[in-house]
């Protein structure tokens, strides 16, 4: 560790002189001593089941040792995590001040769960974060939100919320894909209807250029048999359906 903090010293000297440019305003800098200090809280937190410090003290080191590592997977190989895991405790900056609030108070630990909030709009966080704090909301259900949010954008965050409750005995499974622009919405959906039935389909919606088919679990398992027949991923699948190229 030692090692890479002194070799990063001399980049970090360099880095100051680039943000400190006329007419830029300065990112802020940390000393080694700093940078160490974050590091150090890092592998104490990142590393282990029962953590330290909540997850925004996390965030928060996180930034002050990204000033000297520069990217999420220096800092990872460093402190001997995936990148990915590291991507998730990163994201504790983008919840609003309300949840990140609600997580400094312990009163949710999950890193997956804070990952997700930080998925949803703003407004959407508390609730559907007050709903996991009363025991109503898993980890699944907060992925299933975050879906089914990108589906319907207009409609009420606790309808939502009511939806994916009211569906966990009925399995449902939302795929997400873009929107070719030489294809309608209408064009697309009877692809899907042809290939999976229209029995396998609980709901086809978009917004913007990208499509959402909510499959139920007949359809989801027509759906891998075809892929595993024709000897390809569900994704590169789900293209060729909208392509047309299999019905």
């Amino acid at each position: 560790m030692k090692l890479q903090l002194m070799h990063w010293r001399s980049g970090y000297q360099n880095r100051a002189l680039l943000v400190n440019k006329p007419g830029k305003t300065p990112k802020k800098l940390y000393t080694q001593d700093q940078v160490e200090a974050a590091v150090a809280a890092l592998i104490a937190s990142t590393r282990r089941v029962h953590r330290s410090l909540k997850l925004p003290e996390i965030a928060r080191n996180l930034q002050i040792a990204l000033s000297a590592y520069g990217s999420l997977s220096k800092l990872a190989d460093a402190i001997g995590i995936s990148s990915e895991m590291l991507r998730q405790f990163s994201r504790a900056d983008k919840l609003s001040r309300p949840v990140k609030q609600v997580i400094a108070d312990g009163a949710i630990n999950s890193v997956d769960i804070a990952d997700r909030l930080s998925r949803l709009p703003v407004a959407d966080q508390l609730p559907v974060a007050n709903a996991v704090i009363q025991g109503k909301l898993t980890s699944n259900d907060v992925r299933a939100i975050v879906s089914l949010r990108k589906a319907l954008p207009k409609e009420k965050i606790g309808k939502v919320i009511e939806r994916v409750k009211n569906s966990r005995s009925i399995r449902q499974y939302v795929i997400e894909f873009l929107i070719p622009s030489h294809k309608t919405k209408e064009d697309i959906r009877e692809c899907f209807v042809k290939a999976l039935s229209k029995g396998s389909i609980v709901s086809f919606s978009s917004n913007g250029s990208i499509g959402f088919l909510t499959l139920n679990a007949d359809g989801k398992l027509h759906l891998e048999d075809i892929a595993k027949k024709e000897g390809l991923t569900k994704r590169a699948l789900i293209d060729k359906i909208i392509s047309g190229t299999i019905n």
